[in-house]
């Protein structure tokens, strides 16, 4: 069979499946593998390679209906990685291939890579033609922003997405429509906008019935569309203090949640969305009264069911899981006593994913308007700008007034005799403070920090404290409000904790976890019993001379053993050759 035998063949045996009335068996999985298997990439040369293209990602789909959810990505990955070697000196792939494949990628919950595909697919649309497709990518540029979490951009590309399908005279395209009016939607739910949210109430309402009555009530658009709908009226009279009105819309959820569950299945994905969003309703219904506590545990109960489904299912890392999971942190700390929170790891990053953990620090300091909480051994990563690391996210969010409370080592700290190396105790102890100041870490990293604490400090007075330790430090810890990450520390070489990426891994823990509030309740505990930069400047000559101390009492230690050492042998070798 040829690679285009394969690939029909694939498509006609997933598409049974789908279509079959029992669900696919593992046989049946099996079997469709075997096919995708010797599915390969379109050929270069080929005139139907946007064709074939096409049906990679129909394939892709039809693999992702099924549950199949890494081949599919598989599948998905493949044909991008040939249509941007085949564009690399040429365009051969229309605005609609470039879209869809946008379009996958985004179920699937990969948005960064869905938007540059989507940025790609509005190049290739031409104003003015006779397919509204540049209206279709607006509206899921618009879509994937929102579920980025970049409401402004969402609220843009949704607003432009009318636009182009408001002057086109063809065919109206209903589906383009409702997704922009749903961006739209939940731009105005994000912002709490109460006027701003019952005209996108009206406007998604109509755009959805047109939607419904073309796929059907049992459809999963259909279903996620009125789970919309259902939870931004429950929002608007729970804002409005509307309680008759409110306990309707939750009911109403609960409809739409039973709906899902019957007609698509415990597992799917919309079925675990409409439960996370009734959890999070019924915890905010739930708000005075009596037996308001224990509605909002069984809430809590619900939404850690639609999370432990949406990890089984999407995976750990997909979008939606990531967002009901930051709903549970804000629910279950509501609820949960500290001492009771679980022990809960969010995401390990090891060396490899340096830039991946770079990122998700950059992404939680933008976050933050409150108070930015930092133990490290220089923070060079924060303050330096030559470094181009976090210091630009510090200052964006100082801009925004949030706090930035910082514990960094003394560079006479404990851990500044590693800085010796030789035999020569009395003289290494006298000249150890000298040792430090020649270093790289002192002359390149913490002069250069506190410059730069000083600068920022008088640019946004009130707003910026640095505090130092003479303690060694086990380890960087970053604390927002939401989120927490530690790096423990291996090495004891103070030249190698700073101007260095990841070297051994990083812990990231939502506020829900036990590790998050040990973690600032040791902070705090810190910030209590350090000195302040003006105290540390009074007392540094006194922090030296501790140093030198330290020094010259290890290496009395190290004598002193030598001698022990030396005095034990020389009596069990005089006993030994005793005779009597």
């Amino acid at each position: 069979m040829t690679t285009t035998e394969y690939l029909d063949r694939a498509i006609e045996v997933a598409e049974e499946m789908l279509l079959a009335p029992a669900a696919p068996r593992r046989s049946d999985k099996d079997r469709l593998a075997d096919c995708v298997k010797f599915v390969g990439r379109p050929e270069p040369a080929a005139e139907s390679q946007q064709s074939f293209a096409e049906q990679l990602t129909h394939l892709a789909k039809l693999l992702g209906a099924l549950g199949m959810k890494t081949l599919s990505l598989n599948v998905a990955g493949t044909t991008l990685r040939h249509m941007e070697i085949s564009e690399a000196d040429r365009e051969v792939y229309g605005a609609s291939v470039w879209n869809e494949l946008g379009a996958l990628l985004a179920e699937h919950g990969e948005l960064e890579r869905s938007k540059l595909v989507l940025c790609c697919a509005l190049s290739r649309a031409k104003r003015g033609s006779n397919v509204p497709e540049r209206g279709r990518i607006l509206a899921n540029l618009g879509a994937v922003s929102l579920r980025m979490g970049d409401i402004a951009d969402a609220d843009v590309w949704a607003g432009k997405a009318l636009r182009e399908l408001d002057t086109y005279w063809g065919d109206e395209d209903d589906e383009a429509r409702m997704t922009a009016d749903w961006v739209l939607l939940e731009v105005a739910r994000s912002r709490k906008d109460i006027a701003q949210l019952n005209v996108a109430m009206d406007q998604f309402g109509r755009s959805a019935d047109d939607v419904i009555r073309f796929k059907g009530g049992d459809h999963p658009t259909a279903i996620a569309a009125r789970r919309a709908l259902a939870t931004a009226k429950f929002e608007t009279a729970a804002a409005t203090h509307d309680v008759e009105r409110s306990e309707h819309q939750l009911s109403q959820m609960e409809i739409v949640k039973l709906n899902a569950s019957a007609l698509l299945g415990a597992r799917h994905r919309e079925t675990i969305v409409a439960q996370a969003a009734l959890a999070v309703a019924e915890f905010d219904a739930a708000s005075g009264g009596s037996g308001s506590l224990l509605r909002r545990q069984r809430a809590v109960c619900l939404l850690e069911t639609a999370e432990e489904m949406a990890v089984e299912v999407l995976g750990r890392g997909h979008a939606q899981t990531l967002a009901i999971r930051e709903a549970l942190a804000h629910l279950r700390e509501a609820t949960v006593q500290t001492d009771d929170l679980p022990y809960l790891i969010d995401h390990t990053y090891t060396p490899q994913e340096n830039d991946i953990r770079n990122e998700a620090k950059r992404a939680a300091i933008d976050a933050e308007n409150n108070v930015i909480r930092l133990i490290a051994h220089a923070g060079a990563s924060y303050f330096l700008d030559d470094l181009d690391i976090f210091y630009w996210q510090i200052r964006r969010a100082l801009q925004r007034g949030a706090l930035f409370h910082v514990i960094l080592s003394s560079p006479w700290n404990n851990l500044a005799i590693f800085m010796h190396h030789g035999t020569e105790s009395d003289r290494a102890c006298e000249n150890i403070v000298d040792r430090v100041k020649a270093s790289d870490y002192y002359r390149k990293t913490y002069r250069p920090v506190i410059r730069s604490y000083l600068a920022l400090r008088k640019e946004f007075p009130g707003q910026v404290e640095l505090k130092l330790t003479p303690t060694d430090l086990s380890g960087s810890t970053l604390i927002t409000s939401q989120v927490s990450f530690f790096e423990p520390y291996i090495t004891t070489n103070p030249q190698h904790r700073t101007r260095r990426g990841l070297m051994v891994f990083e812990h990231r823990f939502r506020k829900d976890s036990k590790y998050y509030a040990d973690s600032l309740a040791a902070f705090l505990a810190q910030w209590e019993l350090t000195s302040t930069w003006e105290q540390f400047g009074v007392n540094e000559e006194q922090h030296k001379g501790r140093l030198r101390s330290l020094l010259a009492t290890q290496s009395d230690d190290r004598l002193s053993k030598s001698d022990d050492d030396s005095e034990s042998g020389e009596g069990f070798t005089g006993g030994a050759g005793h005779r009597p």
